[in-house]
């Protein structure tokens, strides 16, 4: 079973988005925020990494540049899932190293589909 590490502060969404990667039979690790959700990947070294960007300790894209080194050079793949839905938001995500993006609200089906592209991504 893939397990994913979802850092979302907003405990709703983390709630809603567990729901729906357990359903598809994801293991969900879940973190409020960045600095406890890189602990968390650094210990349990998780498939998939999904980061707000608007997180209270630090900026998403931060953290997921940091992940991207400090895990490397076998980071598992991050995908950015926030409520910033623009060309500039895609683009920046993809400079901070993520490896995919879910704009808030978004479709059970658009969140599981962009985690299996990811995870079928070539290294």
């Amino acid at each position: 079973m893939p397990v994913v590490l979802l850092i979302e502060d907003n405990q709703e969404n983390a709630d809603m988005t567990i729901r729906i990667l357990q359903s598809a039979n994801y293991e969900v690790i879940h973190s409020l925020r960045g600095f406890d959700g890189a602990r968390s990947a650094r210990r349990a070294r998780p498939n998939v990494i999904l980061i707000d960007f608007d997180l209270p300790d630090i900026d998403g894209r931060l953290m997921a540049l940091m992940l991207k080194k400090q895990l490397a050079p076998n980071s598992p793949p991050i995908v950015a899932v926030t409520a910033r839905a623009g060309v500039a938001e895609m683009r920046q995500a993809e400079q901070f190293g993520c490896d995919g993006f879910v704009s808030k609200p978004f479709m059970p089906d658009e969140l599981l589909h962009v985690v299996e592209q990811v995870l079928r991504k070539p290294e």
